[in-house]
């Protein structure tokens, strides 16, 4: 599997990790739970000690294909020097590339499990979210050699808002969950042509949806489609770590925000979460 350098895979799960595992636990292996051809599966990646990628998949699938996953989930095309470039001689980005030289982001094997993050999280805690969604996966998703495999739109535009309530999702979540997943199910919005679309567009489409705003656009922009460009600048973490290292230590506000990664332009999403992964790894 090609994937652009630089790329530094450890520091990646590191970083990743620091969201959901003990700092002093080590993890050196990444499992993707995916589906491939409708049916669910696991996909392992590791690195060798010679630098290269060791990747398998149960049950056993053509190399193309899970390859195409690993490199979709790891962001395999994304260049990072041009990013690097911006920060060249900058008081703090200059260090903060440094630490974290060969980052990427990481993002979900299918853009639906993308879009059911973006409205878990909405307006609540990172932990709070993921165990929300931890009941919806365990209830509607395949478990698979100890993976949780997220479930297809079929299987979960079949729930009920009580279900999902169930789960820990308020009622007005639950309905924009279950009206999202649907309309992938029979064919209304096509999740795999946005991958084509300029940001405007894709960012139009969301936010004609019940329950997408501004925010929640620009998340998936961000974070599911590698739009590296994309801001979500009214983003809680983002305005703290923005303020921390560019402005006066405080929460910025949304236009300081934009205003102090106006110079990264067009990675402004990008070096958002670079200044969020070292804030992480700095704890």
């Amino acid at each position: 599997m090609l994937i652009q350098s630089p790329y530094d895979f450890p520091l990646t799960l590191r970083v990743i990790n620091s969201y959901s595992k003990p700092k002093e636990e080590i993890v050196d292996t990444l499992q993707i739970g995916a589906r491939i051809g409708g049916k669910p599966a696991v996909i392992t990646v590791r690195i060798t000690g010679d630098g290269e990628f060791d990747i398998s998949s149960y049950p056993a699938h053509p190399a193309a294909e899970v390859n195409a996953i690993v490199g979709w989930v790891l962001f395999a095309d994304l260049a990072l020097q041009p990013f690097y470039a911006l920060t060249e001689g900058h008081p703090v980005f200059s260090g903060v590339v440094k630490d974290l030289a060969g980052l990427k982001p990481m993002r979900p094997a299918s853009l639906l499990e993308m879009a059911v993050i973006v409205i878990t999280e909405q307006q609540i805690s990172l932990a709070a979210a993921g165990s929300i969604r931890s009941r919806l996966v365990a209830r509607y998703g395949d478990l698979l050699e100890g993976v949780w495999v997220f479930p297809d739109a079929s299987r979960l535009a079949g729930a009920t808002v009580e279900d999902l309530r169930a789960c820990g999702y308020s009622q007005r979540k639950a309905e924009y969950i279950l009206e999202f997943a649907r309309q992938v199910a029979d064919g209304r919005l096509d999740l795999e042509s946005l991958k084509d679309l300029p940001d405007e567009v894709v960012r139009n489409t969301l936010v004609a949806l019940r329950g997408w705003g501004p925010w929640s656009a620009n998340y998936f922009l961000v974070r599911g489609l590698a739009r590296p460009d994309c801001l979500p600048s009214d983003d809680l973490a983002i305005r703290g770590v923005v303020g921390r290292y560019l402005g006066d230590g405080t929460r910025a506000s949304v236009a300081q925000v934009e205003q102090l990664l106006a110079p990264f332009a067009p990675y402004r999403g990008m070096a958002a979460f670079y200044l969020e992964a070292h804030a992480r790894l700095a704890r």
